[in-house]
């Protein structure tokens, strides 16, 4: 029986409390202009003066159950919505994790974006595992699992919708010492299950913090479930949106990692890991 690879090391430097908000909304098909417009209402607001980092959902600047408006809103990493976006981020210090639809190589890819308070980009993961007809007619998978990212000393990745419901995508991250998951989602109202256990065993399993931002509202007809959470390494959700649009803010507190891997030790008590990503 083989045993895993020893885990990474904790990151270096003070783990201080991270201040996480997670905004669920419906979408605008079509109209990331739009989109940008009420990310910058919401910043300039203050609403979120104390925040760290802010979670959106997946394909948060085109809308996501629209083949058309999903390829109108297609861009490289160094397009003008990823660069208004970046910007915001930079004018109210503030770091910004959002999904949207990227140009790449003549491919177009499902990706997820963490930017810094600096406006600079820490990581671009392109989703791995694609859901359906509908989104393998639109994208190309992803090659590669998420980098991770240090921000405020935590060790951050990313799973997008469908990765997350693959333990292998949490699993992972957490072998390589994320201690908090970004998931943006687009999950349906039949798939009611992902947002009331699937996100809560990852967590627990792995002993992280997992921050699940849904779509909310419908596209074309079709109900999106919301549901977002924010859940403890403990599998206990400390925040959770109904249907409707909902802000959540939920300080992480590293001393319940600590806790929760000293009750649920699975990491450490593995004596058998399957091959990595």
């Amino acid at each position: 029986m083989t045993t895993p690879d020893t885990l990474a090391p904790e990151a270096s430097g003070p783990r201080h409390p991270l201040r996480l908000a997670l905004w669920q909304q419906p979408g605008l098909c079509g109209q990331p202009d739009a989109m940008l417009d009420r990310l910058a209402a919401l910043l300039a607001s203050g609403t979120l003066a104390e925040v760290d980092l802010l979670l959106l959902p997946e394909l948060w600047t085109s809308g996501y159950l629209d083949a058309d408006a999903v390829t109108a809103a297609s861009e490289p990493a160094d397009g003008p919505w990823q660069q208004r976006i970046a910007a915001l981020a930079r004018d109210h210090g503030i770091a910004i994790a959002h999904g949207y639809p990227e140009l790449a190589q003549g491919k177009r890819y499902n990706t997820a974006r963490l930017i810094d308070a600096q406006g600079e980009t820490l990581w671009s993961y392109r989703k791995v595992n694609l859901w359906a007809d509908y989104e393998r007619a639109l994208f190309a998978p992803g090659d590669s699992p998420s980098a991770i990212a240090t921000l405020h000393g935590w060790r951050i990745g990313a799973s997008i919708c469908y990765d997350t419901e693959y333990p292998e995508t949490v699993r992972d991250l957490a072998l390589r010492g994320a201690d908090l998951v970004l998931a943006p989602a687009a999950v349906g109202a039949e798939f009611a299950l992902v947002a009331e256990a699937v996100i809560r065993v990852r967590a627990l399993e792995n002993g992280l913090w997992l921050a699940f931002a849904n779509r909310s509202g419908s596209e074309h007809g079709y109900p999106f479930d919301g549901q977002s959470a924010i859940v403890g390494p403990d599998g206990v959700v400390r925040a959770r949106a109904t249907t409707d649009e909902a802000l959540l803010l939920v300080t992480l507190d590293h001393a319940a990692t600590q806790a929760a891997r000293a009750t649920g030790p699975y990491l450490s008590d593995m004596r058998w890991a399957p091959p990595r990503l």
